[in-house]
């Protein structure tokens, strides 16, 4: 996570934020923020990632964040910034198997995702 929280930092600085006042806005601790930003938060939730590049406008950025979860294959990654998809809908199709298996391409990931949202109609 230290590209993430350099990245962040430096954001943060070109937006004039101070650690405090960006924490206000994503609704965490100063004292996390500062973990975050050296690279020291061991479990940074998407919840947490997402509002802090929502805040400093990273979205652009997005295909680097999502590949730097571990728990993400890099074709899901690289179908989710693409797309754009929200970070809930990345972590529900990261969970899925089907016989142990997972999608092995970025389409092969985008059928899938157009299956579920065609079957739940959305």
């Amino acid at each position: 996570m230290d590209e993430f929280g350099n990245t962040v930092r430096l954001r943060r600085r070109q937006e004039k934020l101070s650690q405090q006042e960006l924490a206000d806005k994503v609704g965490i601790s100063r004292n996390y923020l500062s973990q975050i930003e050296r690279g020291q938060a061991t479990n940074l939730s998407w919840q947490v990632m997402e509002k802090l590049t929502s805040v400093l406008g990273l979205k652009g950025d997005a295909t680097g964040i999502i590949e730097e979860m571990a728990d993400i294959p890099p074709s899901l990654a690289e179908f989710a910034a693409a797309a754009g998809l929200p970070s809930d809908d990345v972590q529900m199709l990261a969970r899925l198997k089907y016989r142990g298996q997972q999608p092995t391409t970025p389409e092969k990931w985008e059928l899938l995702y157009n299956v579920i949202k065609m079957t739940v109609g959305k």
